[in-house]
């Protein structure tokens, strides 16, 4: 493929040679057949070069935090014989990861390398390609250039910005793991806790022989069963409640709690279930990371109602922990009457422990005054409860919810007391 430089010397190789034939001058057809040979060669060794450049990127991180910062690096072999010239390398990348990546590399000689790194940043939530990758082979002279396309493609997920908790879940429900205070009909477990009639099933060695006599009945020594306890984080994503979308809005305030408290349940020892409103079943306990990429791609969605969702989570709810990050329901309807509040009191009466976050600001201008009816609503209902506004912290808000202390300010030596 020829250059505006390349294509202008042929261009003028051709004019000399017209030029010569009419003028008759013999030295011009020497020049005019100089310039056409070395736009041919530059041609030829473009050719040759790129077809020995390999190619590999690797990125450093494929699972980066929304504002933090990831490096991706591109190296480059020469497995040619002879060096090449002049080498144009420019990645693909969405602007949310980093800038269009480009680099001029003067020349690779044979057999050596080169890599080329750049940063990736965390601007947005989301999943994100980056490749394929371009490399521009160019002749000395810039006369002529080829350009090969690599199909290789890596994937970055951004996870939505997580914010600290502080220490401790401090919600009233059970951490870690331990052993359950509810009697569990299992055969087997850490220490024994009653007496019970044999089963089809159960293991024999269970039997307590002294019992059996006893009761003219096989009896069976019942054990507690190690337990990790079971959170699950609903997670409101409806466009209707929220209104507002974008970096500073309702919704990723909402995603961001989320996030943050499956971040710090699972470092709590909780085994997590993530629901949206948009789940038609209740989804199944799955690692933080899943979750995680879950939030990073999720987006607002259609559904009027939180019920549909909530209905499942009443047959699937233990004796574990419901966090709630929801929005106060939309329109002009009394927050009490509203169909959510309803399904969120029911649905709440299945779990050992249960708090809501109640995310204000995305219902026009009552948002703020539904979303405290809410939470005064929820609480009345037995629930921890409070609102948070896109611009709170989580951190002072989660010291609220738990009944924890406020932060204190910094002692300045010489103040007023």
């Amino acid at each position: 493929m020829l250059t505006r430089r390349g294509a202008g010397l042929l261009a003028a190789a051709v004019l000399l040679w017209a030029i010569g034939r009419f003028l008759g001058v013999p030295e011009l057809y020497v020049v005019a057949a100089a310039t056409g040979l070395l736009v041919v060669v530059g041609a030829v060794a473009v050719r040759l070069s790129t077809a020995t450049i390999a190619v590999r990127r690797s990125v450093t991180q494929d699972r980066i935090l929304q504002g933090g910062t990831g490096e991706a690096v591109v190296g480059l072999r020469n497995d040619a014989r002879f060096p090449t010239s002049l080498l144009l390398v420019e990645d693909t990348s969405h602007r949310a990861l980093a800038d269009q990546p480009r680099f001029v590399v003067p020349g690779l000689g044979a057999g050596r390398t080169a890599s080329l790194r750049y940063r990736l940043h965390g601007r947005a939530r989301g999943r994100y390609p980056v490749g394929p990758l371009r490399v521009r082979v160019r002749d000395p002279f810039g006369l002529t250039q080829r350009v090969r396309r690599y199909r290789g493609v890596d994937e970055v997920v951004v996870y939505p910005r997580i914010e600290s908790l502080g220490e401790g879940v401090g919600l009233g429900a059970h951490l870690g793991s331990g052993a359950s205070d509810l009697r569990r009909l299992f055969t087997s477990g850490d220490e024994f806790y009653t007496m019970r009639e044999y089963v089809t099933g159960d293991d024999l060695r269970q039997v307590h022989w002294p019992s059996t006599a006893h009761r003219q009945t096989l009896m069976v020594r019942q054990q507690e069963q190690p337990w990790q306890v079971e959170a699950t984080v609903l997670c409101d994503t409806r466009h209707g409640a929220h209104r507002d979308i974008g970096r500073d809005s309702p919704l990723e305030k909402a995603i961001s709690v989320a996030a943050s408290l499956v971040w710090h349940l699972a470092d709590a020892g909780y085994r997590l279930r993530l629901v949206t409103e948009a789940d038609q079943r209740t989804p199944p306990l799955a690692p933080w990371q899943a979750h995680l990429d879950r939030l990073a791609e999720v987006a607002p969605t259609r559904v009027p109602a939180l019920g549909p969702a909530l209905r499942g989570l009443r047959g699937a709810a233990s004796e574990g922990l419901l966090m709630a990050v929801i929005a106060p329901p939309p329109g002009d309807e009394p927050v009490a009457r509203s169909a959510d509040t309803k399904a969120l009191l029911q649905a709440g009466r299945a779990f050992s422990a249960r708090a809501a976050l109640v995310v204000s600001g995305g219902s026009g201008s009552g948002g703020s005054d539904r979303a405290e009816s809410m939470a005064a609503l929820l609480r009345a209902g037995g629930w921890k409860a409070t609102t948070i506004a896109p611009s709170q912290a989580l951190g002072d808000r989660w010291r609220l919810l738990t009944g924890g202390r406020p932060r204190a300010t910094a002692y300045q030596p010489g103040a007023a007391s």
